[in-house]
């Protein structure tokens, strides 16, 4: 079942053989994967649901994992590519971290995350808020005085913080999800000529000079006409919309990360590296199951998963 969860299912078939002279059938393996899976599923909500109830001197609350004092705590989707006939599925996935448990390889000075803990749902929205809130409180997030919290421009993931996570929580837009909306407003308006502007953007974004880019944008306004117009219009609009999400200079000093890469890592680590593999499609309700048991290998719970399924 490992070996099905970490690679496909015929592989599987193929390493067991070489390793061990027999193998179980790739359907076979496929059917046990499914069965562990929605099993594991069914703990890992069990678990969800005791850190959602709401708090009270009749209920001990559990034990979260982390005692962060600044809780860090990142969504982003990736797709799933399914059969002929049913639509493509989005996968959101969530990490939560603590900023003071990071440590730093010797030859460069970009953090690393020691520990960390993610989540993930293919089921819609609301499944993934409920999933995330919990990653969040058995991360530490009830007794942590700074939270923060990191996506892109997705509308669903704003309304999700402002929904789950308590008032204060610093939040903050992917950088370079935003240097993406200014490198194609950049080629678009000025072409040969783009590299430079683009740069000069940046170093403004990066530095905290938000308002001042707005302004240096509405005043391009008069000057295009027709699609560059309007395309100039709607990335000013972007810009007004997130700017509070925008203070990089301030998250920088104040040690949030401001680029979405340890998400997307987990995007890809934990979905589309036994996901999207070449070749794949997926039944939608066989991404739950496969998504439980990566989640689980993950956080390193599986060992406990398996054992409260052996003694049920």
């Amino acid at each position: 079942m490992r070996l099905g969860t970490r690679m496909p299912f015929e592989t599987a078939e193929d390493v067991m053989w070489e390793m061990l002279g027999f193998a179980i059938s790739r359907s076979g393996i496929d059917r046990y994967c499914k069965k562990v899976g929605n099993r594991i599923d069914a703990l890992r909500k069990q678990r969800d649901d005791e850190f959602l109830e709401p708090v009270s001197p009749l209920k001990k609350v559990p034990e979260p994992l982390l005692q962060p004092k600044r809780l860090a705590l990142l969504a982003d989707a990736t797709v799933v590519l399914t059969v002929a006939g049913e639509e493509h599925k989005s996968v959101h996935c969530g990490r939560a971290f603590d900023l003071g448990d990071r440590g730093v390889k010797d030859d460069s000075l970009r953090p690393f995350l020691v520990n960390s803990q993610v989540c993930a749902s293919g089921e819609n929205m609301e499944d993934f808020s409920n999933r995330f809130k919990a990653l969040a409180l058995e991360s530490g997030l009830r007794n942590c005085p700074q939270v923060g919290f990191l996506g892109d421009g997705a509308t669903c993931l704003w309304k999700l913080a402002e929904d789950k996570l308590p008032s204060g929580s610093v939040l903050i837009q992917d950088f370079w999800h935003v240097c993406e909306h200014l490198s194609q407003l950049a080629k678009e308006l000025f072409e040969g000529a783009w590299e430079s502007w683009f740069e000069r953007w940046k170093i403004c974004l990066r530095e905290g000079f938000v308002d001042e880019l707005i302004l240096e944008l509405k005043r391009f306004r008069k000057r295009f006409r027709t699609k560059k117009r309007s395309l100039l219009i709607s990335k000013i609009n972007y810009l007004c919309r997130g700017k509070h999400r925008m203070d990089y200079a301030r998250f920088k000093r104040e040690g949030w990360p401001i680029g979405s890469g340890a998400i997307e890592s987990t995007c890809k680590r934990l979905i589309k590296t036994r996901f999207n593999v070449t070749g794949a499609r997926w039944r939608r309700c066989n991404i739950l199951p496969m998504t439980a048991l990566r989640v689980s290998l993950a956080n390193k719970t599986f060992a406990k998963d398996w054992e409260s399924i052996i003694a049920a």
